[in-house]
């Protein structure tokens, strides 16, 4: 690159010496002087070479270095792109997975909590119906006795009474074992009716 800078630089010092010279010596338009266009084709001819060294040596190795690294950093660009995709692809899935598990798992655990507080009810509900049990039990034991206290008061009450009335009333023997056979024979009779 050195040297094309030189030839250019020489180039260039040769062209305004040469046109500094011309022009002490002649007057008028240099364009319309046929004497200076052997020169002129000589150094555009010269120029337009060097201009296409430049080029070809130069700038367009640049220009195809910079168009090759940018399509290189596109294409890289695009398999990172791509790989990120599949990356967050798969982080999804595992995302979606790890939900599903999550989902079913508790799914699992409600219906456990469930099936528990059932049981656990249940068995509450048993233990209560076995305690209300033994509770009417001992209540219909209880009545059952106060009936049968009550029943016995009233066969007494009525030994007593028929005995006065017998006494007050009619002139009769009587055996108050006979009397209390005969009330309770009575008795038996009508609670069995019951």
């Amino acid at each position: 690159m050195l040297y094309f800078t030189r030839i250019y630089l020489t180039s260039l010092f040769i062209i305004s010496v040469e046109s500094v010279i011309a022009s002490e010596t002649k007057t008028g338009l240099p364009q319309l002087d046929l004497n200076t266009y052997p020169s002129l084709m000589f150094w555009s001819i010269v120029s337009l070479a060097i201009g296409f060294i430049l080029m070809k040596y130069l700038v367009t190795p640049n220009i195809k270095s910079i168009l090759n690294s940018r399509e290189t950093n596109i294409q890289n660009d695009l398999v990172k792109a791509k790989t990120s995709n599949q990356e967050a692809e798969k982080i999804k899935q595992s995302i979606m997975k790890s939900q599903e598990e999550i989902k079913s798992k508790s799914q699992k655990i409600i219906s456990e909590a469930i099936l528990a507080s059932k049981q656990s009810i249940e068995k509450k509900e048993k233990e209560i119906s076995e305690k209300l049990e033994l509770k009417v039990l001992e209540v219909e034991k209880r009545i059952i006795n106060t009936q049968n206290t009550v029943i016995n008061d009233v066969i007494n009450a009525s030994e007593e009474i028929t005995v006065n009335v017998v006494k007050k009333f009619t002139d009769i023997k009587y055996d108050k074992n006979k009397v209390k056979e005969a009330i309770k024979l009575a008795s038996k009779n009508i609670l069995m009716e019951k």
